[in-house]
């Protein structure tokens, strides 16, 4: 890819990326690719699928997969696409189904993949030979996990492995899914995805989350260690050390993960924190108080939040009582999907033990604000006049992410 060769030559670090990226097909082609169908995606949380028959489909770009829980209770992932003559054969975003029925020639499908009826066809036809195409699928706590590789996708123990204690002290497997939303977004994904890695728009953007947050917190952690100058980031650790030194005195959990160089030339981008949400607030809710009873292994409130990335693409945000998972779609070179899941206790009870507004409140209106940053951003990406400007001090952590855009599509090249 010549083109995309002569970009990344031309590149200057310290520096937004070119227009191209934006908005050049070829190159959107190649990214999704080079990176996005080898990563190991978070789809949605096992709750949303409790029954035999009971199936979703997942879209991105191109592709649709059909996850669905067959009648031995095992989830299983399929490409949406029927093996007579490539047809569409869930329409609809979910439900349940007996048999998955093509809707162009009626081929017919257990929930476990395998063709049970097709009509009219050769005497030496064999539909075990015509089962659905399998996606690489894997459930981590509750937390379903799908990649879009044709071929053998990296391991995902190894991918799994330095967020695990985190996850399963929470135990998002014992949970559920209290609501969802989604927010359309008329951007390009690298513009949706690089909103998220710095937090240098968070005080003119986002009064609630500053109110919620206390400051030191937005400007330092909001996006994670290493984002703001080192010595703030330093200063405000060493403030919250004997808050994470209480934690572990308790066995929670409390070390950061950033990502190992053998991890990162691997093309991985996994971080882990856990800090203390501040201002006395016991939760990311509008007055602090908790949103619902608590979750996994805490005996107590302790006010923490903890901060899973798997990727780019996903990422979880884990308080005492309730969780975010955060889902990122690109769909086309100037539209992405972002969507929200908030789970709580498997035994919450919405109306006694929490409400569904309280618990989402400070992420979404987090989002509306940011999908209108990052569709205002498109627009001016568009203009004939933008040029990249140079980033802040505040978004360190958007050129780590431009440094792992770069190492990915350097491997898919090979």
């Amino acid at each position: 890819m010549i083109e995309f060769q002569q970009l990344l030559e031309n590149y200057q670090e310290g520096k937004a990326l070119p227009q191209q990226f934006y908005t050049n097909e070829k190159i959107f082609s190649e990214e999704m690719k080079r990176i996005y169908f080898k990563q190991w995606l978070m789809v949605d949380h096992v709750s949303r699928i409790p029954n035999p028959g009971d199936y979703f489909v997942f879209e991105a770009e191109k592709e649709s997969i059909i996850i669905i829980r067959g009648r031995d209770e095992k989830i299983r992932a399929f490409y949406n696409v029927c093996t007579h003559r490539g047809s569409r054969i869930c329409l609809e975003e979910e439900g349940t189904k007996k048999l998955l029925v093509c809707p162009y020639h009626a081929w017919s499908f257990s929930a476990e993949g395998d063709l049970k009826a097709a009509r009219y066809m050769p005497e030496d036809f064999k539909k075990e030979e015509w089962g659905l195409k399998k996606c690489h699928l894997k459930i981590h706590e509750g937390l379903i996990f799908i990649n879009l590789s044709l071929e053998e996708p990296m391991d995902f123990d190894e991918f799994i492995g330095p967020l695990k204690e985190m996850l399963e002290f929470h135990q998002t497997s014992k949970a559920r899914i209290a609501t969802r939303k989604k927010y359309p977004t008329e951007a390009n994904f690298k513009l949706v995805l690089e909103n998220f890695q710095e937090c240098y728009h968070c005080g003119p953007a986002h009064p609630e989350l500053c109110s919620i947050h206390e400051k030191d917190w937005v400007y330092t952690m909001g996006a994670g260690v290493n984002t703001a100058p080192e010595k703030d980031t330093k200063e405000y650790l060493d403030k919250i050390q004997p808050w994470i030194e209480e934690c572990k005195s308790k066995g929670v959990p409390s070390d950061t993960y950033l990502e190992s160089e053998d991890g990162l030339r691997k093309g991985l981008n996994r971080y882990v924190d856990r800090t203390p949400i501040g201002n006395g607030h016991l939760s990311q809710t509008k007055d602090g108080k908790p949103a619902s009873s608590l979750m996994g292994k805490f005996s107590e409130f302790d006010g923490g939040l903890t901060q899973v990335s798997f990727n780019p693409f996903g990422c979880c945000y884990l308080t005492n009582d309730f969780v975010v998972m955060f889902i990122f779609k690109p769909v086309s070179i100037d539209y992405s999907e972002v969507e929200l899941v908030w789970l709580v206790g498997d035994q919450a009870e919405e109306g006694k033990d929490y409400q569904s507004d309280d618990v989402s409140y400070m992420w979404d209106v987090t989002t509306q604000a940011d999908t209108t940053i990052i569709e205002n951003n498109q627009k001016g990406v568009y203009s004939r006049a933008f040029a990249p400007g140079i980033l802040s001090e505040n978004e360190s952590a958007v050129t780590y992410f431009y440094d792992w855009y770069f190492t990915n599509m350097k491997m898919g090249s090979n």
